[in-house]
């Protein structure tokens, strides 16, 4: 299951936090050894098109010298295959060789600071290629044995194979595929599917209505809408949560009705409390639920609020995330607002770059939030 540079003039992300980055990689050249790169080396933003972090040892007449840097994905896949590629009778990333290159890949941040990249054990077979691809089709040149590449393909109209660079996968000598098996979807964008709960604290509705309405309209230009596409739900609270005007992911259609029935309810719900704490709870228990999520739709939550919480907040959001829900807070900041609690928000969201705080039109800036909201639910389709 499953934003972020912004305008600047609208939107303070806190210097506690700064600006989202890229991709971050160890990065050294030439070491005798792993622990040596470790001492001689430093971390590297990587720039794009660079993402992924690569290691390379090289082996000279016995002599070995470790190489790690950012490096284009790709380009990095090409050169782990050719790991397998024979030289004479063994292959050619080997311990037991003179002379010897071996390449290694990994996409998360600070992946190879510990990533040890030497001479590999082989194998006959690999796992059994990913065959039950939804509106598609693979065919593999030799099965699931070292060697074989499968190669797949759409078969229904309009769908195309996502990452579109995974067109193959080949077994390599250490019993692992290439590469991830892609699958078959619609263009994304503009069909990104996904499920949303807004969290929508309604201690100075106006304020946080104005929000979220801002954020509904930038997905709408933005999304091709559809229920094979979007559901959202809505989770209103503050010291308890109100269930009565909220609804589940229930594909956010034909709501009109429950918007003119509880607009007149909105007004007489508040208590003066902001239980936000609770309110993740209510939300991974009756609208995220095991019965309600959809397989092939990314999972997420966005809490606008204008105030802290008075409870604690930091256990329900990560129960949230371990289930594999993102989790994002949008802080409207305005002269009578809290003076927003920035550890409280990060525990929230979990990660710098899903924290987001709003002064001045927040209209400037949601089209730019949904653009990035797009572009992570596009990157992870499959």
């Amino acid at each position: 299951m499953r934003f972020i540079t912004l305008f600047g003039v609208v939107l303070s992300i806190f210097s506690l936090f700064g600006l989202s980055q890229g991709l971050e990689c160890w990065k050294c050249s030439a070491a005798t050894s792993d622990e040596d790169c470790k001492l001689k080396g430093s971390f590297q933003t990587c720039g794009s098109p660079e993402d992924v972090c690569a290691t390379v040892v090289r082996r000279f007449v016995g002599v070995s010298l470790v190489w790690k840097q950012c490096k284009q994905k790709q380009a990095c896949w090409n050169d782990r295959e050719q790991n397998w590629d024979k030289y004479g009778l063994k292959h050619q990333c080997n311990d037991n060789l003179p002379s010897s290159v071996c390449c290694c890949c990994c996409e998360e941040d600070s992946c190879n600071t510990e990533q040890s990249c030497t001479g590999m054990s082989t194998a006959n077979t690999c796992s059994l290629p990913p065959t039950n691809v939804h509106n598609g089709r693979v065919s593999c040149t030799n099965g699931n044995n070292v060697g074989s590449h499968c190669q797949y393909s759409c078969i229904k109209s309009g769908y195309y194979l996502h990452p579109s660079d995974s067109t193959t996968l080949q077994c390599m000598g250490n019993g692992q595929w290439s590469r991830k098996a892609p699958c078959c979807s619609l263009p994304c964008p503009p069909y990104a599917p996904f499920d949303v709960v807004w969290l929508v604290n309604k201690k100075h509705k106006e304020r946080v209505d104005a929000g979220w309405g801002s954020f509904g309209r930038a997905m709408y230009r933005f999304w091709q809408m559809g229920k094979e596409n979007y559901r959202d739900g809505r989770v209103f609270y503050s010291g308890e949560v109100i269930p009565e005007l909220g609804w589940h992911l229930n594909n956010s259609f034909g709501i009109l009705n429950w918007v003119m029935e509880t607009t007149q309810k909105q007004d007489q719900v508040t208590d003066g409390l902001v239980n936000t704490g609770k309110a993740l709870r209510y939300a991974r228990e009756k609208v995220f639920s095991a019965d309600t999520r959809e397989a092939k739709h990314s999972d997420v939550m966005v809490l606008i609020t204008d105030r802290n919480s008075d409870d604690d907040v930091k256990e329900a959001a990560q129960a949230l995330r371990d289930d594999g829900i993102l989790t994002y807070i949008i802080y409207l900041k305005v002269k009578t607002a809290d003076e927003p609690d920035m550890q409280q928000m990060l525990g929230v969201a979990g990660e710098p770059g899903h924290v987001f705080v709003v002064e001045g039109d927040i209209e400037r800036v949601s089209e730019q939030i949904t653009k990035e909201l797009i572009g992570h639910v596009c990157d992870n389709i499959c």
